[in-house]
């Protein structure tokens, strides 16, 4: 019984405790698992692995049974010659040939026994197709996990934004007391205490815009990872700056040009086609038969009601006037797939070298507003000083506020930017996103 007691106690515990934030390469799993487009991804696996197994049937035989009841109006019969005996003519003689009732069945097997490699062209071919679809499919869960990654960091720029109002607050009402207490003294005019109250108003107003900017992000985010837009989502508040790349913007376009999934779908398409081509050629070939069969008929005017048959032979088609054009047409789709291939390659380097030259300038971004902000907050406390002692005006002291929330919003805007460019770089070169945020350490400097 205390045993009992002590592990229900230990459940609600548990019940209570809150829980753990989401983490970066949770959200990219989650995404991974749920999202739509992970979804479909498994939809369209599923039904390339039924297509393979319907080509793998080409190598099974064939078993076909056929059988049921007969009944016939007239019973089959055979008329002979009219006869002629001892110089008196007869009618024709007449032998029936089957029953007008009977049952009959046949169980036959077909093999076709060679077929000078067309099955396995078609084999290849289609395994091709499947390898096309599953980097494809790959391509689009990477993209959705890089977005949920970009709606990930979007909500988290929100929640350092609301600390960076937060401070302005803060910072608005520590001026406005001064200001109060300037005014109480007969120090400042009246002016200066309304401005102060306006730019705390401000605060307000944006505080409120935020809390449902927050909201629709959080929506957006579970929609992206494929769950309820209304699931309770707990993440963090905030991340630290992004992990270093270890590639140089040549090896990052070449990581895509090899890499990318959209290029490893074509290069498995270019495949699939080329072994169209050569099945198509094998028209020209003809395939080896064979049959085997066991056939029944109820009869009662034939002594073998039974047959068994054996046939092998071949099966050649010796003309086909469209056999030249559709090997022509799949040579042509063929050369157009590879030029297809050598374009997107191009495309996805392009794209590398691009989303990494982003990725560059937001870590730049993000260090300058760094300085900013340092500069703007000993900026704010230089003029707040001034302000006490009456050697600047109250406007001062707030432009000086602005613009050190300002240098804030910029310096988490940039660096949660970097964190976007940098999903987006690594969905183009086709790098595991989960795994990549869980195994780095080094942070950039």
């Amino acid at each position: 019984m205390r045993a009992l007691l002590t592990g229900a106690a230990l459940l609600l515990a548990a019940a209570q405790l809150p829980a753990a934030p989401l983490t970066l390469p949770e959200a990219l799993r989650t995404a991974a698992r749920n999202s739509l487009k992970a979804e479909t991804a498994r939809v369209e696996r599923a039904k390339a692995l039924e297509e393979t197994a319907q080509v793998k049937s080409l190598y099974l035989p064939e078993v076909e049974l056929d059988g049921g009841h007969l009944n016939l109006q007239h019973q089959p019969k055979l008329m002979g010659e009219p006869l002629t005996i001892a110089g008196m003519h007869v009618g024709p003689l007449v032998s029936p040939l089957a029953d007008t009732s009977s049952w009959r069945w046949k169980l036959s097997v077909n093999y076709l026994v060679y077929d000078f490699g067309k099955r396995g062209r078609a084999l290849d071919a289609v395994r091709s197709k499947e390898a096309a679809i599953g980097a494809r499919e790959d391509g689009e869960v990477r993209r959705t996990q890089a977005e949920v990654a970009s709606r990930y960091v979007g909500l988290l720029h929100l929640k350092a934004q609301r600390r960076v109002l937060a401070q302005r607050r803060k910072a608005i009402e520590d001026h406005l007391k001064i200001v109060k207490d300037l005014y109480q003294q007969g120090v400042v005019a009246r002016n200066d205490l309304l401005r102060t109250e306006v730019a705390l108003r401000t605060v307000g107003d944006a505080e409120r815009a935020l809390d449902s900017a927050e909201s629709g992000a959080r929506e957006a985010l579970n929609v992206a990872m494929g769950l309820d837009p209304a699931a309770a989502l707990e993440l963090p508040d905030d991340l630290a700056a992004p992990p270093a790349v270890p590639w140089t913007e040549t090896e990052a376009r070449a990581r895509a040009e090899a890499a990318n999934e959209g290029v490893k779908a074509l290069q498995a398409k270019v495949k699939a086609l080329d072994s169209q081509v050569a099945l198509k050629r094998g028209d020209y070939t003809p395939n080896i038969v064979a049959s085997a069969f066991h056939s029944y008929e109820q009869n009662t005017w034939t002594p073998n009601p039974n047959q068994n048959g054996l046939y092998l032979g071949v099966s050649w088609k010796l003309f086909d006037g469209a056999r030249a054009s559709r090997v022509r047409a799949a040579a042509s789709e063929a050369e157009l797939g590879r030029r297809q291939l050598r374009e997107a390659g191009h495309q996805a380097g392009n794209a590398a070298a691009a989303a990494w030259r982003e990725y560059q300038v937001a870590l730049q971004e993000a260090r300058t507003s760094e300085a900013n902000v340092a500069a703007s907050e000993e900026n704010f406390r230089i003029l707040e000083d001034q302000y006490r002692e009456g050697l600047a005006p109250s406007s001062d002291a707030l432009d000086a506020e602005a613009l050190l929330a300002d240098s804030r919003f910029a310096l988490a805007a940039r660096r949660y930017r970097a964190y976007a460019q940098q999903a987006a770089l690594l969905a183009v070169i086709g790098e595991d996103l989960p795994a990549f945020y869980e195994r780095s350490t080094v942070k950039e400097p």
